[in-house]
């Protein structure tokens, strides 16, 4: 039997374990407290568990228990100390603080998010942007407290509602919060620690809060989002329209929008309105914005790229099992959400290294079906259909040997 090129000491799945640091993980654990009282399910065990139940898209514990199991002795290489059962997990799940598995997340965002990077994504030279929105994922059982009325069939609609920031030229959410689909999306940008200063947050105009931008104007924090429809808007002035403005920019002005402070004063939040007509949509859009230096065309430009945000939140529901979750308390659907950004951003680590271009659902969908193949994953995805020519020149030698040995022994 001819020897094989393509063989690769680990699994890709080890490969893609080896990005997580253990030994900061383990730090984090002991200063969570979360291994205290434990003999052999880790936080770094617990981790790697999920991550594999995640991106291999187990859609139940029996799945994922048994997943592992089928795999034998391969699951060594992968770091894992043991085969978990299925109540070890459902038993962590349930006591684990899911706050570590969120230390974990910030820290791999800090140590990848250089490398995601892409200079050329970037609009504005001297500011960074980021997107900023919300989704809710369904549950079955009103685990989170419900959103809306009482609807006359007595069903309302439960699920967990996840607060994203989106750094646009990383690609990946890099402040995550999650709240009872109930809570309004506004909240999420009142806290101090969501935008910092000489940042740009782009958002939709669920958002606005005029009393919450006149704070910003004065922190040189900056913001691109839409003018509400029934806005009491008080016209200052109209900047002119330069020659090499594009014809798409109808009108750039300064506008007060009115608001009451704590003490119920009235007040006003001078602002720019840029209003820019879409071709391709037939429709007129009204920019509401602090950045006052900047071109109008680039106004627009910015919240066009707000749709990132939402193409962030359709990868994740569509390639990861969020249908079903592992557990039915708070904590438990905490932890694997935070397991599933964290197999997200390992798995968009590992295509940037890669120099064939893949889309990320067919991407995971191979890699589902090859996490514990023996081959380099730059390798193995930059050259695919090589190595599906030599796995099955292989299997065919593997064959033959096969028949032979039962011919002689026949």
């Amino acid at each position: 039997m001819g020897k094989s090129n393509t063989f690769f000491g680990q699994p890709i799945f080890s490969q893609m374990i080896n990005l997580l640091d253990k030994e900061q993980i383990d730090r984090l654990a002991q200063e969570c407290g979360t291994d205290h009282y434990c003999k052999k399910f880790s936080t770094f065990q617990h981790l790697i568990t999920m991550v594999y139940g995640v991106t291999s898209g187990c859609n139940s514990l029996r799945e994922l228990s048994s997943g592992i199991v089928s795999y034998g002795d391969k699951i060594t290489h992968c770091k894992f100390d043991y085969t978990p059962r299925r109540s070890t997990i459902s038993d962590a799940n349930k006591r684990r603080d899911h706050s570590v598995f969120e230390k974990v997340y910030d820290g791999l965002v800090a140590k990848y998010r250089p490398g995601l990077s892409d200079s050329q994504k970037q609009i504005i030279i001297d500011k960074k942007a980021y997107a900023i929105d919300s989704t809710t994922i369904r549950l079955f059982q009103p685990i989170f407290e419900c959103v809306g009325r009482n609807p006359s069939n007595g069903k309302r609609k439960v699920g967990v509602k996840s607060h994203q920031k989106l750094d646009l030229q990383a690609g990946i959410p890099v402040k995550v919060y999650y709240s009872d689909a109930r809570e309004h999306d506004s909240l999420f940008i009142q806290n101090q620690d969501v935008v910092h200063k000489n940042e740009i947050a782009v958002f939709d105009k669920a958002y606005n809060n005029y009393a919450l931008f006149d704070r910003w104007c004065e922190r040189d924090i900056f913001f691109v989002t839409r003018l509400k429809d029934n806005a009491k808007e008080r016209f200052i002035g109209e900047k002119d329209l330069l020659g090499d403005t594009p014809d798409e920019v109808l009108r750039d002005a300064k506008i007060a929008l009115p608001y009451k402070d704590n003490k119920g004063n009235e007040k006003e939040a001078e602002l720019r309105l840029v209003s820019y007509y879409d071709p391709q949509m037939n429709k007129a859009f009204y920019f509401l914005t602090n950045l006052f230096e900047e071109e109008a065309s680039q106004i627009a430009l910015l919240y066009k790229k707000r749709w990132q945000v939402e193409l962030l939140f359709k990868k994740i529901k569509q390639n990861f099992p969020l249908q079903y979750f592992y557990g039915e308390n708070k904590n438990a659907i905490q932890i694997q959400l935070w397991c599933t950004l964290i197999a997200l951003l390992l798995i968009t680590f590992m295509k940037k290294q890669l120099t064939k271009r893949w889309g990320f659902s067919s991407l995971i969908s191979l890699l589902q079906k090859h996490l514990f193949t023996y081959a380099k994953f730059t390798d193995f995805f930059n050259n695919v259909n090589a190595y599906a020519v030599e796995f099955t020149k292989n299997s065919s030698v593997q064959e033959e040997s096969q028949e032979k040995l039962n011919f002689s022994s026949g």
